[in-house]
């Protein structure tokens, strides 16, 4: 969802949680009685129902894949626009593929955003417009198998907020039946905003506007040019300054929905940097939107109706529509 302006103070938290107990390095999940995953579980949710935002250490993403898959999408990004329009989403045809620059609108209430983004979604779709090994060598392995390792990720940070909530840790994978597929709703965007020093900003534009996520969960990476900032409960932006070898995730629109509000999806925006040195280079970051099934029913789990029942697809595709101009 847009949001006004707000300004940014210099002080905030979001905590950083050691998540050993979970971390894909394990091929077995720990048992939910054992006395770390309750303190992970109790950790995550005392983040996701205060901040919204958490920074995970000790995930098993190795910094050495991170670098690689920005390596491989770097070479993407660089390649001239003439290449890059050949994988160009569809209007609205395809929830994957490249965006240029100021294609999304964030919020209403600003210019368009100063990125450009590639989409994947449908990994597992046949048809998927990848770009050839001759335009970036090994594409689509790269990208494949991290999207598998952030969907394995997503299950177990799932795993850790059911349990925070008493909940099955399996309640919600009954979300992601289709996952990989035309109709699954897990995206993983790769973001590029372009050094911005020789670019004549819009009055109030900036990287990426306020807003909200709309699905369940995002993890999110970004590289150290920073300028993201997570909202606060008093109506503040505080910065969320990278930290090296960790993945913030963020609680989104219908986790909010679904646990009746006792996890908050949280503002959060991308600023243009002030510091000259900063802004003559690029920023990137990799979003995984870890959301529901296009038809997947979303309820309150609480068996209480603050929210009425809503398709996944059919919510996040209101919201988007409002954001995309073609």
């Amino acid at each position: 969802m847009a949001l006004p302006f707000s300004k940014t103070t210099e002080t905030g938290h979001i905590p950083i949680v050691d998540f050993t107990a979970f971390s894909i390095s394990n091929k077995q999940r720990p048992p939910v009685d054992d006395a770390a995953v309750q303190k992970l579980a109790e950790e995550i949710h005392s983040a996701f129902s205060t901040v919204g935002f958490v920074y995970l250490t000790n995930h098993g993403i190795s910094q050495t894949e991170v670098d690689n898959v920005l390596q491989t999408t770097d070479k993407f990004f660089g390649q001239s626009k003439e290449i890059k329009s050949k994988y160009q989403k569809g209007k609205g045809s395809s929830p994957d593929g490249w965006d240029e620059l100021e294609r999304e609108q964030t919020n209403l209430n600003r210019p368009p955003d100063l990125k450009e983004s590639f989409d994947v979604g449908a990994v597992y779709n046949e048809n998927f417009n990848w770009p050839s090994d001759d335009v970036v060598p090994n594409f689509k392995s790269t990208i494949k198998n991290f999207y598998e390792h952030l969907s394995d990720l997503g299950f177990r940070v799932l795993s850790a907020i059911a349990i925070g909530l008493n909940l099955d840790p399996d309640v919600f994978e009954q979300y992601f039946r289709n996952l990989g597929t035309e109709a699954g709703g897990v995206q993983l965007r790769f973001n590029y905003y372009p050094k911005v020093s020789d670019i004549e900003l819009k009055p109030g534009q900036i990287r990426c506007g306020e807003h909200t996520d709309y699905g369940v969960i995002t993890l999110l990476i970004q590289d150290d040019a920073g300028g993201l900032e997570v909202g606060t409960v008093d109506g503040q932006f505080v910065p969320a300054t990278p930290i090296p070898g960790t993945i913030l995730v963020n609680v989104s629109d219908l986790m909010q929905r679904c646990t009746s509000d006792r996890l908050k999806s949280t503002p959060h925006r991308v600023l243009v940097p002030d510091e000259e040195i900063k802004r003559c280079k690029p920023r990137r970051s990799v979003a995984f939107f870890f959301d529901p099934d296009q038809e997947t029913t979303i309820t309150c789990l609480d068996g209480t109706e603050k929210y009425p029942p809503v398709k996944s697809g059919k919510y996040i595709k209101n919201m988007l529509k409002n954001t995309y101009k073609y």
